[in-house]
């Protein structure tokens, strides 16, 4: 029962060490790319925004 314990502990940090599993796994951070990010028009105020219904 050992023997499998150190066994699967060996094969997890062997596994989890390389690149490819990380990213495969969802372990690795990504930053945004500023190029890619697009810039938003701002927000317009309606016309009749300071009327209160009533």
């Amino acid at each position: 029962m050992r023997k499998i314990i150190v066994v699967l502990f060996m094969a997890t940090v062997i596994l989890t060490g390389c690149g490819l599993t990380k990213e495969d796994l969802g372990l690795k951070r990504t930053s945004p790319d500023a190029s890619v990010v697009e810039t938003r028009q701002p927000l317009d105020l309606p016309p009749d925004f300071d009327k209160l219904p009533d």
